[in-house]
């Protein structure tokens, strides 16, 4: 009787019926949460932990997990058989209220600008609490979460940001006249007093002493730098929980750790600083003056490796390259695979390729066609260094060299489709909610949850 039930529970089961259902409960969650019924929203969230389905689900996410899948625990496992999941299934049924966390392995892993980074990897099981717990966290707080937290939302690309920059910084909204306050809190960040995140956190008494358990284990929260286009991890969204309200201060844009300020010539920077100040000191966070810069658009900043700069040429007068240290790292990773005399030149234009290829997708709305970022230079010592090898002759050289830094037909986009494609959806950067249907044509009308507005 047992083997027959688990043959027909793996053939049996449809992860995309699995993920509408979740999905749909979700969604009912979040409306809930937007008009703040305490006792429908505990009772939902209850719902989705002690699903079967959401179960099944955590633990699929888990062992399909790119980051985390050559990080073991302590107890050494990298992913699990059906028979373990099946089990660990069961565990989590009966235990998800009273989950006890084992001790985290440290891991030293290199980040994405070459320094050694510490990690703290815990089990696979208590990997699969917490995504199960997200599913129950996330739509709630989603719900409440200003509508400029753009590092939380991964359904947002982050082109995005640069369509708000271009917002309050276009000549349609006098943004030569505007300075920009620019923070970052990345530096020295160290959660000390964890009681205020519990306070914000809005989840069942179970769930909270569970993530509190998890905090005291030394589970750090840290935003992720591998990912910009790739889901949310369970450490950045309670980092948002914990720093959520910041946005409210003033008219701002916050990417993770970074705060970009915009100020109209009648506010004092020296007023929103207190407020920051104040705001901070209720964390228990500590600030440094050095991680403040003021700057004017006429003179240019730098946001998320991008440069803005105000132009009268340009559509908006607002234009956008690439920031000098954004550049400069490009241009040593390139150095270092064309320096390398291990590699041949096939070899070499392989592993340029898809470095040139993110770098101007990255920058597909910047200004590349400059000189200082058309790569000439590059090119030349690239070329130089294929037509040494005695396998390759000119011809062969300059194909190779066409393969590796051709990729701009794909990119650089215009600046004014952005602008324009910008302005014609009415909702941008509204929720909408379905409140009626009527009529033999299914008309559906929707209203926005900031301003109100109806949508047809």
């Amino acid at each position: 009787m047992i083997s027959f039930s688990l043959i027909n529970f793996s053939n049996n089961l449809s992860w995309d019926k699995v993920t509408n259902l979740i999905f749909k409960l979700q969604k009912r969650l979040f409306k809930v949460s937007y008009v703040y019924d305490r006792k429908k929203l505990y009772v939902l969230q209850k719902i989705i932990v002690q699903l079967n389905y959401s179960r099944l689900l955590a633990i699929k996410l888990v062992n399909h997990s790119v980051f985390n899948e050559n990080l073991p625990g302590v107890d050494g496992y990298v992913s699990l058989n059906f028979y373990e999941s099946f089990e660990l299934n069961e565990f989590l049924k009966y235990n998800w209220n009273n989950w006890i966390f084992q001790n985290l392995k440290k891991v030293s892993l290199f980040d994405n600008d070459g320094k050694i980074i510490v990690k703290k990897v815990p089990v696979i099981s208590d990997r699969v609490w917490c995504y199960l717990v997200k599913f129950a966290i996330e739509p709630v707080h989603e719900a409440l979460f200003h509508p400029f937290n753009l590092g939380y939302r991964s359904q947002y690309f982050i082109y995005e940001i640069q369509e708000l920059i271009l917002l309050n910084l276009s000549k349609f909204s006098f943004g030569s006249k505007k300075r920009v306050l620019k923070l970052d809190l990345s530096q020295n960040f160290c959660i000390n007093n964890y009681s205020f995140l519990m306070e914000k956190l809005i989840a069942p008494r179970c769930i909270k002493l569970g993530i509190f358990k998890l905090l005291e284990k030394g589970f750090v929260l840290e935003f992720s730098n591998n990912c910009i286009f790739n889901k949310v991890d369970f450490s950045s969204l309670l980092l948002n929980i914990f720093l959520n309200g910041i946005e409210k201060l003033h008219n701002c844009i916050r990417y993770g750790y970074f705060l970009l300020f915009f100020l109209n010539p009648i506010d004092n920077e020296k007023e929103l600083l207190s407020k920051i100040y104040l705001f901070l000191s209720k964390l228990d966070l500590k600030f440094n003056i050095s991680e403040i810069e003021l700057s004017s658009i006429i003179n240019g900043f730098d946001f998320l490796g991008w440069h803005f700069k105000f132009s009268y040429k340009s559509y908006n007068n607002l234009c956008i390259f690439p920031s000098f240290d954004n550049y400069n790292k490009f241009l040593t990773r390139i150095k270092v695979i064309i320096n390398n005399s291990n590699y041949g030149s096939i070899i070499k234009a392989s592993k340029i390729y898809p470095i040139v290829k993110d770098w101007k997708e990255y920058h597909k709305y910047s200004d590349l066609f400059d000189l200082n970022y058309s790569l000439c230079f590059i090119k030349k010592r690239a070329f130089k260094i294929f037509k040494s090898e005695s396998k390759q002759d000119f011809y062969s050289s300059k194909s190779l060299l066409l393969k590796c830094f051709s990729v701009f037909n794909i990119f650089n986009k215009d600046l004014k489709n952005l602008y324009n494609k910008f302005f014609k959806p009415l909702n941008f950067r509204h929720l909408v909610f379905l409140f009626n249907r009527g009529g033999e044509g299914f008309k559906y009308f929707y209203f926005c949850i900031h301003c109100g507005v109806i949508l047809l």
